[in-house]
């Protein structure tokens, strides 16, 4: 019987991480299976079809048949995800709430009732069966160094302890992060917010022809987000990079305060080796002021950009044009969507929309000094531009535009060669790209 790698820790534990870096090592993965039922001991619970068609499984129900698996597929090797018990019983008690509880299968009602005593969360019962089950994966494969790896993704631990275990080379990336709590629960608006903000700062000594009404309709904005809008204003006119300063130190200390800790990359400084870069699963990539050019000759198409990306790839997104006052936002996996000041959000690709990408795409790509992010953007909000070619840009002009174009599940972003760039590479920086609907063939 051909060996297995399983992870066996518990849901919470890191499980989603380690299938992914799994992934990464070249194996075939299957995280979280699923049970049709559920009786301790059984293997039948198992789709073992699924099982021999994979190289390694991860997460649920694999924890709960580790000793029946361990007969099953000899010389197997096993991975025991774990975690502080404080942050593990912190995020179950966001996930096992009894709304999950009430839309489980009976299957997994039953495992989680043999695991915990209980399918909806309660601490002391949840803490005891993390105990339980841990002390008794250690115990039966007590004396036995080499099936079993003890792995603490919260600790710091990673590649190193898993391909020495695994017997691979270490990936020249950071472990995946999968499922972090910080990043998962990061309210878009509050993104949006932080980048019409800072708009109204480059509104504030901006003098194009747009200026009054664009401030007029900045300082008009009512709520909370009016109120911060206005005290964001002031009389003193000065040159585009006072401008960038006084809109980056804004985005700057927002993210700051959203997500502690996590590193912020911008035009005007001094980046961080990439030796020390390329083991960041997440970064923000942020151009306070994309079309600097456009700004100080008084045009319209510039744009504040906001980016997050995960492992290279940008999963938040928020462009923001403050001359006419559209914004542009969206994540993976939630859809991409336009609203102007005052009006009503459209989910993106529009499927009517005025030609109004002809001419940010045509500067961006001629190097004309327009937003490169609304460049792209606009191939989502007319047909007029499908297909238009981009010469190579900094990171930080494209990342937020590719999380829109991504989110809106219609189109690509491909580079040269054909596939998705990934960012936070060494030189942050860009090659040529093009923006494709999806389907329709990468060349």
């Amino acid at each position: 019987m051909q060996s297995k790698i399983f992870g066996i820790g518990l849901s919470k534990t890191g499980t989603s991480s380690l299938a992914q870096a799994l992934q990464r090592l070249g194996y075939r993965t299957k995280d979280c299976m699923g049970a049709l039922r559920y009786l301790p001991g059984d293997l039948a619970s198992i789709d073992l079809d699924t099982v021999l068609a994979h190289d390694a499984l991860t997460d649920t129900p694999i924890p709960s048949f580790y000793r029946e698996l361990d007969a099953r597929f000899p010389g197997s090797k096993f991975i025991l995800t774990v975690r502080d018990r404080a942050g593990w019983l912190q995020s179950c008690r966001k996930q096992f709430n009894e709304r999950s509880a009430a839309a489980q299968s009976e299957a997994h009602r039953k495992l989680f009732e043999d695991l915990y005593g209980t399918n909806v969360f309660d601490e002391p019962r949840f803490a005891a069966g993390y105990d339980r089950f841990v002390a008794g994966v250690r115990e039966h494969f007590r004396g036995r160094p080499g099936d079993l790896l003890e792995l603490d993704l919260g600790a710091g631990q990673g590649w190193d302890e898993l391909c020495a275990f695994l017997g691979r080379p270490v990936p020249d990336a950071p472990f995946p992060k999968a499922n972090v709590t910080q990043i998962r629960w990061i309210d878009i608006e509050d993104i949006v917010a932080i980048a019409q903000a800072a708009g109204d700062e480059l509104l504030a000594r901006y003098t194009g022809p747009v200026a009054d009404e664009a401030r007029s309709r900045a300082g008009a904005a009512g709520g909370a987000l009016g109120a911060l809008r206005r005290t964001l204003r002031v009389a003193a006119r000065a040159d585009a990079a006072a401008a960038a300063r006084a809109a980056c130190k804004l985005i700057a200390a927002g993210l700051n305060r959203r997500t502690p800790g996590l590193p912020v990359l911008h035009p005007g400084q001094d980046a961080p080796p990439h030796a020390q870069r390329k083991r960041w699963n997440h970064l923000w990539l942020v151009d306070q002021l994309d079309g600097t050019e456009a700004f100080a000759q008084g045009r319209g198409d510039f744009s504040v950009d906001i980016a997050l990306v995960e492992d290279g790839v940008p999963i938040y997104g928020v462009v923001h044009a403050p001359a006419t006052g559209v914004t542009l936002h969206g994540r993976t996996g939630k859809g991409a969507f336009r609203r102007v000041a005052g009006g009503e959000v459209q989910r993106l690709p529009l499927m009517q929309h005025e030609d109004v990408g002809d001419e940010h795409a045509a500067r961006a790509a001629g190097g004309q000094g327009g937003s490169h992010a609304l460049a792209l953007c606009a191939q989502l909000e007319s047909a007029g531009t499908m297909g238009a070619g981009f010469e190579p840009v900094d990171e930080w002009r494209a990342a937020a535009a590719q999380a829109l174009i991504a989110a809106s599940g219609t189109h690509l972003l491909l580079g040269a060669d054909g596939a998705e760039p990934a960012y936070n590479s060494e030189w942050l920086r860009l090659g040529a790209h093009r923006v494709q609907p999806k389907g329709a063939g990468r060349t």
